[in-house]
């Protein structure tokens, strides 16, 4: 018995939807490992143009995987990075402090500068936890409603 495979050259959008689910499963560690994903399910790609299309999507390596950004779906979400986030209190009168995952910080600090948000005034970022200011306590009380909103109420710790 003999068991055939047909490869097929899609179309981009097609193809650029099939890397984005491949990524989301969160366990290809290497563009080798897209490519062979892509071929069993029968899609030929070159590692040229998966790099292309990876630099399209916005799709990064981040802590040793490939993770679609928030960048790359058009709205600034950061809903990848924002799922790197431990847990955030306050700390004074004008200062929120966000605990990441190691090494996520800097990149959760990019997805809130991204967002644009008028109640926040600037973000701080180490390897693990980023300073976040805010103008007044008014605002800080909007800024911790938005970060509810990004990563979840139950990672805030009062």
């Amino acid at each position: 018995m003999f068991c055939t495979m047909v490869l097929v050259m899609i179309d981009k959008q097609h193809r650029q939807d099939a890397i984005s689910t491949l990524v989301s499963t969160g366990s290809l560690v290497s563009q080798r490992q897209i490519l062979d994903s892509l071929e069993a399910d029968g899609v030929a790609i070159d590692q040229s143009t998966l790099s292309r299309d990876l630099s399209e999507l916005g799709i990064k390596k981040v802590t040793g995987r490939y993770c679609l950004v928030g960048a790359a779906d058009g709205n600034g979400s950061g809903a990848n990075y924002f799922s790197g986030v431990v847990r955030f209190t306050v700390c004074g009168p004008h200062q929120i402090v966000v605990f990441t995952e190691v090494g996520l910080a800097q990149p959760v600090a990019v997805a809130i500068e991204k967002k644009n948000d008028p109640s926040i005034l600037a973000t701080l970022a180490g390897d693990d936890v980023i300073f976040l200011a805010t103008k007044t306590r008014s605002t800080q009380t909007v800024a911790l409603r938005r970060l509810k909103q990004w990563v979840g109420d139950d990672k805030y710790e009062q």
